[in-house]
């Protein structure tokens, strides 16, 4: 199951290095980002660039969370486990879990990748690919021309806007 574990933003890598050095490794399976590709235009070329889907949390895939609690305090990073109401430790639900993992669509590096895209002209986007074909329902907004979209979805606890990169047929 997975975890979410709050760190100081900007701080996440640094959180994650130091929680695999110092937790047992028989603990949890994985330590992790969750990032996003984005399209940055330069000068009328648009450049891919890969940034955290989620600043301050890092996540870790566990079957230990009470152990992974204890051990966590060795860390001299800010973290703090999320979930946590006296001994009892909640996990990313199963739903939200399966939604990260369809954004991911199997991405090893944990990096939700542009979805391809293709346009009327108008801006209506007529057919994508994955992740987003999936939540296209869910799109509050969208800036074809600066190369993403926004989903709203219920997320660890409440509604969310995420941002996800497009490319265009062309790109």
């Amino acid at each position: 199951m997975w975890y979410a574990v709050q760190t100081i933003t900007g701080n996440e890598e640094e959180a994650a290095k130091e929680i695999r050095k110092t937790v047992d490794a028989d603990i949890y399976e994985e330590c992790f980002l969750l990032k996003r590709e984005a399209v940055w235009r330069i000068q009328g070329s648009c450049r891919v660039h890969v940034e955290r889907l989620f600043p301050g949390y890092v996540f870790i895939s566990t079957q230990h969370p009470k152990e992974l609690y204890q051990q966590l305090k060795r860390v001299s990073s800010y973290t703090k486990i999320l979930g946590k109401e006296e001994e009892e430790f909640h996990p990313v639900s199963p739903e939200e879990e399966e939604f990260l993992k369809e954004l991911l669509n199997g991405d090893k590096e944990h990096t939700v990748r542009l979805s391809p895209v293709e346009t009327d002209g108008q801006g209506n986007i007529t057919a994508c690919g994955m992740p987003l074909k999936k939540y296209l329902d869910q799109v509050v907004k969208k800036r074809i021309r600066l190369r993403y979209v926004v989903i709203r979805v219920h997320l660890f606890g409440r509604s969310r806007e995420i941002l996800m990169g497009i490319r265009l047929k062309g790109d």
